[in-house]
This record gives C-alpha cells, sequence and structure tokens, in this order.
C-alpha cells in the first residue's frame, strides 16, 4: 500500500532492502543497482540453470540476498533456497529480516577465511565442507564469488558444488575469464577502472589466474578457461557450451549479464 500522496514503497517487501551501509559493503551505493543484478541473475537462473518452482537451490555466497529477492517470487512452498555466506553481519540481516517471511529461504554463516571479505575467518576455503548433504540440490549457482577466490579454494568448491548436486543438476557460475582480458580493448565502465585490471600473477599458479592487488590477492581474480575445465573434470561436471560472455571486457557485441558465465552439469 501506498503510505500517502506521492510517498511509494520501493518493494513489496521493503524490509528485505538492507540498508545503504550494508549494501556499500557489496559495493553498492545506489539502490538500482540491487534490483538490476538481482533481476539478472532470476533470468540466467531460468534461462541457464532451468530452475523450476519446486526446485532445491543453494547459492555459494549468498551475500545480503539479492539474487534470493527476485527468486521468492520464483521458488513456491514446494522449492527450497538455501545460502551460505562468509560476512556474519550479512547472515545475521538474513536471518532476522528474510527466513521468518519465507520459511523455505534459509541462510548460514560460513566463517570461512578470504582476504579480502573474511581476514579473520576460522576454516580454509580450500578444504571446507559445504554444510549439506549429497545429491541434494537441483542447482547450485554462484554469483560474483570465484571472482574473488584462490585457485585452491575455487577447486574445492567445484568438488563440493558437485557432491552436494543430485545426478543431472545443474551449477551456473559467474567468473572473470582471463582469456577475454584484453589490455588493447576498451573496457566499459566501471570495469574500465583499475579495480578490474587482471596484471599480476602468482608464481603457484602461472599464467592461468590472475589477481589485481598482489598485498590482497582475494580482492578481485581471473581465471583461464583451462583451469576453470581442469576444476570441472576433477569434480566430475561437465562444463555445458561455450562460455556466456559477459559485459566486462569489452570484448563482445553481445552478451547476456556482467560477467562471464559458466555452465555446468552432474552427469
Amino acid at each position: 500500500m501506498f503510505k500517502k500522496k506521492n510517498e511509494y514503497k520501493i518493494a513489496y517487501d521493503d524490509s528485505l532492502i538492507p540498508p545503504l551501509n550494508l549494501m556499500r559493503e557489496e559495493g553498492i551505493d545506489v539502490l538500482e543497482e540491487w534490483f538490476r543484478w538481482g533481476e539478472e541473475w532470476s533470468l540466467i537462473l531460468r534461462a541457464f540453470g532451468k530452475i523450476k518452482r519446486n526446485s532445491n537451490v543453494l547459492e555459494i555466497g549468498c551475500g545480503l540476498g539479492r539474487t534470493a529477492f527476485p527468486l521468492r517470487f520464483v521458488l513456491s512452498e514446494k522449492g527450497s533456497f538455501n545460502g551460505f555466506e562468509i560476512c556474519k553481519n550479512k547472515i545475521d540481516f538474513l536471518q532476522k529480516n528474510f527466513t521468518p517471511l519465507y520459511k523455505n529461504f534459509n541462510f548460514i554463516w560460513a566463517n570461512v577465511h578470504n582476504t579480502y571479505y573474511n581476514a579473520d575467518g576460522k576454516f580454509s576455503a580450500s578444504e571446507y565442507k559445504f554444510p549439506y548433504e549429497e545429491n541434494k540440490f537441483d542447482l547450485v549457482y554462484a554469483a560474483s564469488v570465484f571472482t574473488h577466490m584462490l585457485p585452491d579454494a575455487a577447486k574445492n568448491y567445484f568438488r563440493e558444488s558437485a557432491r552436494v548436486l543430485k545426478s543431472g543438476g545443474r551449477c551456473v557460475f559467474s567468473f572473470f575469464v582471463l582469456d577475454n582480458y584484453k589490455k588493447e580493448i576498451a573496457r566499459p565502465f566501471p570495469f574500465s577502472k583499475k579495480d578490474f585490471a587482471f596484471d599480476n600473477h602468482l608464481e603457484k599458479y602461472g599464467e592461468d589466474f590472475a589477481t589485481v592487488v598482489l598485498e590482497n590477492p582475494e580482492q578481485m581474480t581471473a581465471f583461464s578457461l583451462k583451469m576453470i575445465n581442469d576444476f570441472a573434470e576433477e569434480a566430475g561436471l561437465k562444463i555445458e557450451g561455450e562460455p556466456v560472455p559477459g559485459f566486462w571486457s569489452g570484448n563482445f557485441e553481445n552478451w547476456i549479464g556482467a560477467q562471464d558465465l559458466i555452465i555446468l552439469k552432474k552427469e
């Protein structure tokens, strides 16, 4: 309902919209970006993840519920949404505001170490076991999570995704695919900023992995398609088709979302 003349509610469930100070922790300064990203991923998951109203869904790195927000209209009560996140204050917000309204949406804090988001984390991402049983989910997705991970951690997350995924289930993961990063090609704003200049390599991983900030490597990361393929093969996942290009690189005339998408299936 309208509060009064010319004053509109910003959403059907506006209590699910975090305060701006929390949004800024995810790089959001305007409310428009909150809704844009969520609706983009709602479409991506319908088109590439084959999500259904009764699907059991897992989001790796659910943040403040940006993608869960539109999915509350996609998943019926016969479906379920689970998300885990390494920043405790974000999970506190979701457990207080989201789950009481939508009982089939559940959120867990995973105290996993990350040089950028959770420097005091207790668990190593390269050894972390997802807190879910095997063969539970129809769809596992990660929206801008592997863009903040080191290869050893990413390899483990591929393995764990395969473990909790049902046979025939799908993964939808976003990456900055290093193959698409061309210095000579102008990148669109905001990806033209130095925050997305993948010019640094770590000796341990060679040319297949790059980071923006050596002193804080998980601030922003990119993986070669070869490395991503290796992760998938080791985990028992099959990449479906070519990567879906993103807007970020300026390297394609047509794109779907901001980042490159990798679609995988558990045979």
